[in-house]
């Protein structure tokens, strides 16, 4: 199974242990931070609509963002951490150096 879809698997775990019980994480980008911490960033949907959730996989953090139907701000909720251009590049070169020690990142 591909890094990726094992970090959008345990992060969708910790998503249902923090927020909606049924939540399916939707366009999962995976990413390392500049401490080569491993995060992913994707949507939920709600019934107010869809909302962007961060989950920091080394920290089993959840943050869940306001949707936009209620008029809320975007804010950072760690996206730029995880889910930059640099991040993605991060991810990708450990990916093709050294993919067992991005597993270990991805499952802690």
């Amino acid at each position: 199974m591909p890094p990726e879809q094992i970090a959008a698997q345990r992060a969708e775990a910790l998503l249902r242990g923090a927020g909606p019980a049924n939540a399916v994480l939707l366009a999962p980008i995976s990413g390392l931070d500049a401490r080569s911490r491993a995060g992913v960033c994707g949507l939920i949907e709600t019934p107010a609509g869809p909302v962007r959730v961060v989950v920091d996989l080394n920290d089993r953090t959840v943050r869940i963002g306001v949707p936009a139907t209620q008029g809320g701000n975007r804010r950072d909720l760690g996206e730029s951490r995880f889910c930059s251009d640099g991040a993605r590049e991060r991810w990708e070169q450990l990916k093709r150096v050294d993919p067992v020690s991005l597993l270990a990142r991805v499952n802690p």
